[in-house]
């Protein structure tokens, strides 16, 4: 499950935070030294985007780094001694307040630069309206690093707050953090990936026991720890 950062008056100066989760107080050190994920219940609390590349990066302060004021980052580093390129869109972002250029500029290098590309935004409430009118054209641009063989990995978060839906076109592969990825059964049926049909088989529920519209297809789950680790291995697996 994912948590959510509590507005509670008793947490003092933020030194104390509630996990919605489990409804215990959690100290913000250790939440920090957990990769914000609740000591008591294991839920996880949302994660700012400068977080997320100190836990994904192999060193953060050599990456570059691209940001602005609408909820986006972009930054180019190594993981696991791998090259690649992240979009990440900020914790409880709207689709329309994300700064597009910055993920076109994101495409464009590693066009150039013949890297992945990797982008990780929050899932998204079901039947939200505001959607992204550069979707067309992001697709589009998406589609150009199909053509040149370079592979692009989506990461969706909050998963537990949200279905796995979002408004930002996914990539060829789809990785769901969630709170334990044991927890998450492998249903019986086969079924083709809805981004990728003709690539790919993904073992989803059955019909009646789905999630709510719209969801999307997901290739494998992960916990956040081990999350570097299994980019780590898509990565090297992309460079053979």
């Amino acid at each position: 499950m994912e948590a959510r950062i509590s507005t509670d008056t008793a947490q003092s100066i933020n030194l104390w935070y509630k996990c919605t989760g489990c409804n215990e107080f959690v100290f913000r050190g250790e939440l920090e030294r957990n990769l914000y994920t609740c000591s008591h219940c294991g839920a996880l609390f949302p994660l700012l985007a400068e977080k997320r590349l100190e836990h994904l990066l192999d060193d953060p302060s050599a990456a570059e780094i691209r940001s602005t004021n609408a909820a986006g980052i972009t930054a180019e580093g190594t993981i696991s001694g791998y090259p690649a390129s992240l979009f990440i869109a900020d914790m409880d972002v709207i689709p329309v307040e994300i700064d597009m250029s910055l993920l076109f500029s994101a495409i464009e290098s590693v066009l150039q630069k013949r890297m992945p590309l990797i982008t990780i935004v929050a899932c998204q409430p079901e039947g939200s309206e505001e959607t992204l009118t550069e979707t067309p054209y992001l697709t589009m641009q998406l589609e150009r690093l199909a053509d040149a063989a370079l592979p692009h990995i989506t990461v969706l978060t909050e998963t537990d707050t949200y279905p796995l839906a979002t408004h930002l076109p996914v990539g060829e592969l789809v990785i769901a953090e969630s709170t334990s990825a044991s927890q998450k059964p492998a249903p019986p049926n086969l079924q083709p990936a809805l981004h990728a049909p003709e690539e790919q088989l993904l073992t989803q529920l059955p019909t009646s026991e789905r999630q709510r519209e719209p969801d999307i297809s997901v290739d494998c789950y992960t916990s956040r720890e081990e999350l570097p680790d299994i980019l780590g291995r898509l990565l090297n697996f992309f460079s053979v």
